[in-house]
């Protein structure tokens, strides 16, 4: 049998076969893209720096919520991009994490972390771990 006859006999099998793999493919990506740790699009041709940032994790909720929360982790990593001269410049409080919890939960649920204040022409990277257990702080 010719190589020729390989690619025709049963073309549109074999075309079919191929466009239900790239299409598991692609799914099984974006599984793992939304499961695993945060991802940030970034431009790769940017010849930007990167930094790593430990911070600690701040808790936003409603004002009338006097209640006490206990997290794990307590802190995380931030990862950002850009011009050597603005990371350089970049002050310790600037970059801050934070969950918001509406209410008390009865038991530790993940709450997804949040950046803000990131200054201008800085590109947000990677927030490691993506998620921080929130649970309600138990006696002793």
């Amino acid at each position: 049998m010719a190589f020729r006859d390989y690619i025709l006999d049963r073309f549109w099998l074999k075309l079919f076969s191929f466009i239900l793999a790239t299409l598991i493919w692609f799914t099984v990506q974006s599984q793992r893209n939304i499961q695993g740790e945060a991802r940030f699009t970034s431009n790769p041709f940017h010849s930007g720096d990167r930094r790593d940032f430990s911070r600690v994790i701040r808790v936003d909720t409603l004002p009338t919520n006097r209640k006490l929360f206990k997290m794990d982790p307590q802190s995380v990593t931030i990862t950002i991009s850009g011009k050597s001269a603005v990371l350089d410049a970049i002050q310790y409080p600037a970059i801050q994490p934070y969950v918001i919890v509406p209410e008390t939960p009865d038991s530790p649920a993940p709450y997804p972390i949040e950046v803000r204040n990131l200054p201008p022409k800085v590109t947000l990277e990677r927030i490691s771990p993506p998620n921080v257990m929130v649970g309600p702080m138990g006696p002793g």
